[in-house]
């Protein structure tokens, strides 16, 4: 790979166009400089971008080898065998999945855009009464709503809201993608209107992205949860019965295809760990029934041991600054498994140990 072809790659990584491959080999870029989190926060920063192939060109003559996460779902190694299995990492990959996310929005630029997308949610909201505001920049815009809540709104993106939440709803049209930090407030349920949808919240942080008219719309939940469902359905997602939405807690994503009218529930890309267990990954010959339920309390995450044997087998390594899913693949590795994803739950499948 040659300057060009980095800076391309790079480029695309801010702007949310890469593959899933080359996302994971630009987190490895990351990884070499071993940058703090206000480092790798300033993505766009020359002296970054300097560091970043600096590293590269060190470790030219290491070749490095970027898995799709179906392979890493079957990473096998001849250590595999060893049981306890004991790990020397000394990786140094991202610790935190929010940061990547966080340093994304710096760079995000939408470049497919359609004329003839006017967003009927923003049509319906058009009213003197209403707030309106459009990020006509390249970086994220915050705008503060009138209870103290926040939208990072990225460019091209725009929002309507009442100028005061007066009434017993917090209601908010988005065209676009927006991040959002709601106030709690269990008197004043907040909505956001996109396209076809509502999300409903009472205090949380999400995101909300609709690419463009008839492209499905996509909520990630932070932290928090949140209820998403047909806009025509409310009165059915108040009274509980969401037959055409779902509930969404933290590190889980849904999208809602408009042409079939179906809500796809699944994990995100790259799950956030929670603040209290961010040095909770070192286990010392620690039964796979624990370190799985040590998981399930960091990341919020259903984790199914598939066969009992699994609980009995005993698993060491200190896997602190892995990602969630090669904290996995190395859980899995130890004991001759493998995992799978199925919606929002993760299933560990393997023989067990006697």
């Amino acid at each position: 790979m040659n300057k060009r072809h980095f800076h391309q790659l790079l480029t695309r990584y801010r702007s949310g166009e890469c593959t899933e491959r080359e996302e994971r080999l630009v987190d490895q870029w990351f990884a070499l400089i071993d940058g703090d989190a206000a480092e790798m926060a300033d993505l766009q920063s020359e002296e970054t971008e300097a560091r970043l192939w600096q590293a590269i060109q060190s470790r030219t003559g290491q070749p490095r080898t970027v898995h799709s996460r179906t392979e890493q779902e079957t990473i096998t190694t001849t250590h595999s065998k060893q049981k306890p299995l004991h790990f020397l990492l000394q990786w140094r990959s991202a610790a935190a999945a929010a940061v990547l996310v966080l340093a994304l929005w710096g760079g995000y630029q939408w470049s497919r855009r359609n004329a003839g997308d006017a967003d009927d949610q923003l049509s319906e909201a058009a009213s003197d009464n209403l707030i309106s505001k459009t990020n006509t920049t390249n970086a994220p815009m915050w705008v503060l709503l009138p209870d103290g809540s926040r939208v990072s709104l990225q460019p091209q993106g725009g929002v309507k809201y009442a100028a005061d939440f007066q009434n017993n709803k917090r209601e908010i049209y988005l065209k676009g993608k927006a991040f959002f930090e709601v106030v709690r407030d269990e008197r004043k349920p907040f909505l956001v209107y996109t396209g076809e949808i509502t999300t409903k919240v009472l205090g949380t942080s999400f995101w909300v992205n609709r690419p463009a008219a008839g492209k499905g719309v996509e909520v990630s939940v932070v932290t928090g949860k949140v209820s998403v469902f047909q806009k025509d359905k409310e009165k059915e997602a108040a009274s509980g019965d969401l037959a055409m939405g779902v509930i969404l807690s933290r590190n889980q994503s849904v999208k809602y295809l408009p042409d079939s009218k179906n809500f796809a529930a699944m994990l995100v890309k790259r799950p956030i760990v929670d603040d209290h267990y961010k040095n909770a990954f070192v286990f010392d010959d620690t039964r796979l029934s624990n370190v799985a339920q040590t998981l399930e309390k960091a990341y919020g995450i259903d984790i199914v041991l598939t066969n009992d044997r699994l609980k009995n087998c005993l698993f060491t390594a200190d896997i602190n600054k892995q990602p969630m899913f090669t904290q996995l693949a190395l859980i899995a590795a130890s004991v001759n498994a493998t995992y799978t994803i199925k919606g929002t739950k993760i299933y560990l499948n393997g023989k067990g140990c006697p």
